[in-house]
């Protein structure tokens, strides 16, 4: 195989948009494009009457054949769809990518299923490609893709489910059955967020909600996406560099005044290291007083700050865009197994130190006022005793379930900082965190991933009010904030289950 990659897709003379900017993305990687116009325009339709029209379904077919003919899709390294016309030139390019799957195996199909934008209820109303146009691209087109790069609106066309947050979104991609890039996912009022998983693993980014962004962001998306996957980029290190690329030229665009993308943004456009979150973050953990937390913001040194309860946290004056909280979110009714699945997914992590994985109790429980009736409770709806230990976070428990909506799950998260500890280091930690030799352990973990140990050591409160460990795990809260926050953080179960109260029962590290 060559550096060719054959393009599928409109060709707008005017406007930055479509077949277009895959080839002058391509270009720049030093790929060859070798494009098939789908239909031929002067400008984006959006800017009023385009000119010209779509391709006759018959000259784009020949095309194929032609190129077939010429043996590009045997030499070609991958394939790239976008717009379409009509149902037929669809099903021509689906006749064309099996051609080109049988001959050369190794070849690289990236659908970009693009056919409408708008709520993403899984209903047709925001299609701007006729329903059998767009019913064709779901039918013949996904099933050949090796990489799909929908947005919100149409990852719930194609699957018939809405797509409002990130975890609704994980859960119709993985319905397809294919390794999805889905883009303009809502993660709360003002961010978006870019979320690709392939059914086993799943990463995201985002990006703030910006206004008047030009058209071809998606476009630029998709051909960024090819780029980086034809050079060896997988999962977060993908998805991080696209997102941040694409922002980049979108800003540029935006401080210009341009209506079009300047792709001229694209020059160096792959920066080293991850992006990095200037919005601030927090880590939370639970204690006598109430709560315990570590905020993070760019430029300033890390802060401690005692709340009286969760609510206060959640509405302080920095207004925290990530929080990562060392408490179960979420609860089920009935067991799935010795705790939720994200609990057991985390024990799987902590050879050694799995003990510090509690079970949540199961929502019924949660109403007990005394360890004998929550055990009583927790075993009437099919799950075990609860430990003294457990039925002592009850409190924070329904705390916490009291304050949070299903909307706050782009927020608000749980986490594990034992195992956020693990993933540091690359192993569990040696030592107890009770224990001299745990404590400093893990005040030089933090250190090295600056939190240094003048915030923490020595312990900063009273113990009848907040004992050691509890600001160590707060601090560890903290980073993981921060890795969600740059699109760092995975998600334990992938695809979390949701409660009865729609709040998804995940672990993020």
């Amino acid at each position: 195989m060559d550096r060719s990659v054959i393009i599928l897709s409109s060709l707008v003379a005017g406007s930055r948009v479509g077949g277009g900017v895959s080839a002058a993305v391509l270009t720049r990687a030093r790929f060859t494009p070798e494009h098939v116009p789908t239909v031929i325009f002067g400008r984006h339709p959006g800017l009023g009457a385009p000119g010209g029209g779509a391709v006759p379904d018959a000259v784009f077919a020949g095309a194929l054949d032609g190129l077939l003919a010429h043996g590009a899709h045997i030499r070609s390294s991958a394939i790239l769809t976008g717009y379409f016309a009509s149902a037929e030139q669809v099903r021509a390019a689906a006749l064309f990518i099996e051609a080109a799957k049988a001959a050369n195996p190794g070849i690289f199909v990236l659908i970009d299923p693009i056919c409408g934008d708008g709520v993403a209820d899984g209903t047709a109303d925001g299609l701007y490609v006729k329903r059998e146009t767009a019913e064709a691209i779901a039918a013949r087109l996904v099933p050949l893709a090796d990489l799909i790069t929908p947005n919100a609106f149409e990852l719930a066309f194609l699957t018939g489910r809405p797509v409002t947050d990130t975890a609704s979104a994980r859960t119709a991609a993985h319905t397809l059955a294919k390794p999805v890039l889905v883009t303009s996912v809502p993660e709360g009022t003002d961010r978006l967020a870019v979320l690709l998983t392939d059914g086993q693993t799943s990463c995201s980014a985002s990006v703030d909600r910006l206004e008047g962004v030009p058209h071809g962001t998606g476009d630029l998306l998709a051909a960024l996406a090819l780029v980086a996957r034809l050079d060896g980029d997988t999962g977060n290190e993908l998805c991080q560099h696209v997102t941040r690329t694409c922002e980049r030229v979108i800003r540029a665009s935006l401080d210009a005044r341009s209506h079009d993308l300047l792709l001229g943004a694209l020059e160096h456009a792959k920066p080293a290291g991850p992006v990095q979150s200037s919005r601030p973050v927090l880590g939370l953990d639970g204690c006598k007083a109430g709560w315990v937390g570590v905020l993070l913001r760019e430029g300033a040194p890390p802060e401690l700050h005692l709340f009286a309860t969760l609510t206060d946290a959640l509405e302080m004056a920095e207004r925290p865009a990530i929080i990562a909280i060392d408490i179960p979110i979420g609860f089920e009714g009935t067991p799935s197994g010795p705790g939720r699945e994200c609990e057991r997914l985390v024990r799987k992590l902590l050879k050694g130190r799995a003990s510090s994985v509690f079970s949540s109790p199961l929502r019924a429980a949660l109403a007990a006022t005394s360890h004998a009736e929550a055990i009583a409770l927790n075993r009437s709806a099919g799950g075990p005793g609860l430990s003294a230990q457990s039925f002592a976070l009850f409190k924070k428990l329904r705390e916490v379930d009291a304050a949070l909506t299903p909307d706050m799950s782009a927020r608000v998260f749980e986490t594990h900082p034992e195992a956020g500890f693990a993933l540091l280091k690359g192993a569990p930690m040696a030592h107890n965190k009770k224990t001299p030799e745990g404590r400093e352990e893990r005040l030089a973990l933090l250190a090295r991933h600056g939190i240094g140990p003048h915030l923490l050591d020595p312990h900063p409160f009273p113990k009848t009010r907040c004992a050691p460990d509890d600001v160590l795990d707060a601090a560890m809260c903290a980073l993981t904030a921060r890795r969600i926050a740059n699109g760092e953080a995975m998600s334990l179960p992938p695809d979390p289950p949701l409660d009865a109260c729609g709040l998804p029962m995940r672990i993020v590290l």
